[in-house]
């Protein structure tokens, strides 16, 4: 492994989270639960970028791969599928923790747009495949984590608590 990667995710989690403390944390009444929030969306986008960007063996090609139609499923398919949707559900149940007024279209923007983003990255330098699949699947985890978020916010709101001010 390159030590330079584990320092770009140290720089990325320290430049996001003083972005988040200037632009959120300052302005808040409840400081404490806020740093703690935005230290752990900066650990999660670090580990994000760890897992999609830095720790890639560069491709001999550029690939685009549309959706696959495969008749048989194999068990790295199922797993990739599972995982790039295990890895959008911390955004969808973070972001409303961290922003107030936050609904789903926003999430759902968001995570395309960071998707993609991921995605062409990969392209560009050669270190993966620009896969609609996983476009799909990381919005489909960024859904889930919000679904988790409001049901979790409904159960407490029915018990008199409230998860976030």
């Amino acid at each position: 492994m390159n030590i330079w990667n584990e320092w770009i995710e140290i720089i990325f989690s320290f430049i996001f989270f003083i972005g988040y403390y200037y632009f959120v944390i300052r302005r808040q009444e409840h400081r404490i639960k806020y740093c703690v929030i935005g230290i752990l969306y900066s650990i999660y986008l670090a580990g994000m970028l760890h897992f999609t960007l830095l720790h890639r063996v560069i491709l001999d090609t550029r690939q685009i791969k549309f959706f696959s139609l495969n008749t048989g499923v194999s068990i790295y398919d199922m797993s990739e599928t599972f995982y790039n949707i295990l890895l959008f559900i911390p955004m969808g149940f973070l972001t409303p923790l961290c922003f107030k007024n936050i609904r789903l279209k926003r999430i759902l923007f968001q995570c395309l747009c960071i998707s993609f983003g991921i995605e062409i990255i990969q392209l560009v330098f050669q270190i993966g495949f620009f896969d609609i699949n996983d476009l799909v699947n990381n919005v489909l985890g960024g859904i889930i984590g919000y679904l988790l978020f409001t049901l979790i916010e409904k159960e407490l709101k029915k018990y008199g608590k409230v998860l976030w001010n």
